[in-house]
Formats: C-alpha cells, sequence, structure tokens
C-alpha cells in the first residue's frame, strides 16, 4: 500500500500549481536583471562546484546501510551556495541562504541535501509556503524597502493580518542573519527526511565559526566575492549531523516554524576542496551546478530504496513543487551529467552545452552570478 492516495497526491500537486505563474511573475518583475525564467527560489548562486562527502564509521542503527550512509565510504558530487529569493539581489539584502550537496549512492540513486541557514521553515504548510513565494515574485526587482513593504501587503491581503503578521516577523528573524553575516561559511539545516523509519534532518556545521558582523563597506557580492577569496586559500569543510525526530513538542512536525531541539550525532564531512574558482575549469562546475536540477524527494528512505514519496506533507509539496520549477526553467537533464558524479571529469560534450547555456544568458543579460 502506499503511503498517500492519488487523490491526497492530487490535492497537495494543486496547492503548489502555481509554481510556473510565479516564475513568469518573478520575470516581469525582475525584468531588468532576469531576461529568461529561473528558479522559484534559491536563483543567485554564490558558489559552485565539486564537493565531496565522507561517511563516518560508526553511524545510527536507522542509517547505517541506508543510501549514502554506508559506513567509510567518500563520495565525490556536486554542491551549491545561494541566496534565497527567486530573483537576483544584493548579497547585503536580508534573505535566507541556501546549501545544495548532490550524489549518487553505490546503486546509483540520486540523493539531494537541500538545507538553509535557519534551522525552522519559513511557514508552516505548503499554502502558505506558496503564498511567501506569490509575495516575493510581486516585490522581485524593488529597492528594499519597497520590496519589504510589497512582501508584508501581499501577506497581509493572502492570510490575513493575524497570521500574515506572524510570518513577517518570523521570515523578518530569519532572513535577519543574512542581512548582517559576512560570509556564506554558516551553518545549514535540512527539511524533514526519512532514514530507516526515522525521521529527522540533516545538520551541515562549519567546522570553524568565522561568521561576523558584515563591514558597512560591504559590497553587493560580497558574500561571493568572500567565499571565492576562502576556498582559493584552503578547503571548505561542514561538518554533518543526523538530528532525530523526538516527539511534537521537542521535534515539530507539524509546527515547521519551530526550531527543532537538537540531538546531534556526526555521520559525516561535506568538502568543497581548495579551488581557483576564477579558472576555466572551475567556471565549468559552477555552471553545471547552476543549469543542474535538484530536489529534496531525492532521497533513499529505506535500505532497499522502496519507498518512493516523503511520508510529510510538506515534504511531498517541496518535491513536486521542485520537479514544477525545473519544467519551467528547461533544466540540464540528468542523462547529461549523470556520469560526472562517477567520473569526477565534465566530458567536452558536456562543457560544450554548459558553455552554451553560459553565452545565452550573458547575450539576453540575464544576471548568472556564478559564471
Amino acid at each position: 500500500m502506499g503511503r498517500w492516495t492519488p487523490e491526497e497526491i492530487e490535492r497537495i500537486a494543486d496547492d503548489v500549481a502555481g509554481i510556473p505563474a510565479i516564475q513568469q511573475r518573478c520575470l516581469a518583475n525582475s525584468s531588468k536583471n532576469m531576461k529568461v525564467a529561473d528558479r522559484v527560489a534559491h536563483q543567485y548562486q554564490i558558489a559552485g562546484g565539486k564537493v565531496s562527502l565522507r561517511i563516518c564509521p560508526e553511524l545510527p542503527e536507522n542509517l547505517d546501510g541506508v543510501g549514502l550512509f554506508k559506513s567509510g565510504l567518500e563520495y565525490a558530487g556536486i554542491g551549491r551556495i545561494s541566496t534565497g529569493l527567486g530573483c537576483p539581489h544584493a548579497e547585503t539584502a536580508p534573505d535566507f541562504l541556501g546549501l545544495r550537496l548532490a550524489f549518487l549512492t553505490p546503486d546509483g540513486a540520486r540523493v539531494d541535501f537541500v538545507a538553509i541557514n535557519d534551522p525552522a521553515a519559513p511557514t508552516d504548510t505548503p499554502g502558505e509556503f506558496m503564498k511567501l513565494l506569490a509575495g516575493t515574485a510581486d516585490a522581485a526587482g524593488s529597492a528594499i524597502v519597497a520590496s519589504e513593504a510589497t512582501l508584508s501587503l501581499s501577506l497581509v491581503r493572502s492570510l490575513g493580518l493575524t497570521r500574515g503578521a506572524q510570518i513577517i516577523g518570523h521570515v523578518t528573524k530569519q532572513t535577519l542573519r543574512t542581512a548582517l553575516s559576512s560570509t556564506a561559511y554558516q551553518s545549514y539545516w535540512t527539511g524533514i527526511v526519512e532514514t530507516g523509519g526515522v525521521l529527522g534532518k540533516c545538520l551541515f556545521v562549519s567546522m570553524r565559526d568565522e561568521n561576523q558582523f558584515r563591514s558597512l563597506a560591504a559590497g553587493p557580492q560580497h558574500l561571493t566575492e568572500e567565499w571565492r577569496e576562502r576556498q582559493g586559500k584552503g578547503a571548505v569543510e561542514f561538518d554533518l549531523y543526523w538530528l532525530p525526530f523526538i516527539d511534537e513538542q521537542a521535534t515539530p512536525l507539524l509546527e515547521l516554524t519551530r526550531a527543532w531541539q537538537e540531538h546531534r550525532c556526526l555521520v559525516g564531512r561535506a568538502t568543497f576542496p581548495r579551488c581557483d574558482l576564477q579558472s576555466e575549469e572551475a567556471v565549468l562546475w559552477a555552471a553545471l551546478a547552476a543549469e543542474m536540477g535538484a530536489n529534496p524527494g531525492n532521497w533513499v528512505r529505506d535500505r532497499t530504496n522502496s519507498i518512493a514519496e516523503p511520508q510529510t506533507e510538506f515534504g511531498l509539496a517541496r518535491k513536486i513543487a521542485y520537479r514544477k520549477s525545473q519544467e519551467g526553467r528547461s533544466v540540464l537533464p540528468e542523462s547529461d551529467y549523470a556520469d560526472v558524479f562517477s567520473s569526477g571529469v565534465i566530458s567536452d560534450t558536456l562543457a560544450a552545452e554548459l558553455r552554451r547555456r553560459r553565452d545565452a544568458k550573458r547575450s539576453t543579460g540575464h544576471i548568472d552570478a556564478a559564471i
């Protein structure tokens, strides 16, 4: 028996059916620096390229042997750091930061860690999150003050004064972290995932706490520039922790805007290797990170990979929404780059396609910070 009936899946799909329209609205409102439909969220890329993941020798019982979680193994993948909004903007503006790491399991299953730099979700339900995305699209292309006012008005109109104000306050607190940050080298939390019969979250923690208050003179690409300098000097490493579900009070599954109590278990380490991000090879890897798709639904939930859908409604809604977003921006087909995970090499054919896509965006004036 499936965990979702066809009727339930259809209802959840209807909740996120507005993704294509939001893409087009964001494009229209950001026409000065967006020329093609792009991601609904996390469009602006700070850094992207090769990444590795080494799994710890000892693992919690529910993780051991599931998906990537094979004791002592190391994987090559593709990583990406981004801002959160679905339109380009100065990196000094309030926003989320995003982390995405993509790998293939030994059995060839795709696994994507999709995380933000805050322990809680922006909203509690898929419907509320869609209204938040619609509000950000309405505000796209505006100056910071005007953008915040437009977003606030949109949420109040769609959710009512009380709930709209609650979400505005919550998101403002979340995004203030990035507005004051000196670096994108921070901690990142995934949404709720299921591994070996246990719900939990994954947490990536920077090896050193170096996120000071940003300078008053910070420029519009200060996070990109700082990351480029950081990775040029050495490897950028994150410890990976598993945070298990405890109970609804300590680790809420419904009140997603509330952070979990964290009982951390170290399970791996992710590494962006030392690299000159302005080299030709690095530029190609950054282009791949920008053009490929990702989906939090790309996850192995049990040892036989027999569970197709996420257990939570929000998780299933995200899976469907990410798919719709990728359809709307002509994402690079996974078959074009699947061998990169095992070879660690971008073929001449793939390189030519990445250059074609990059040149097409540049020719139209579409902003793509990474390439």
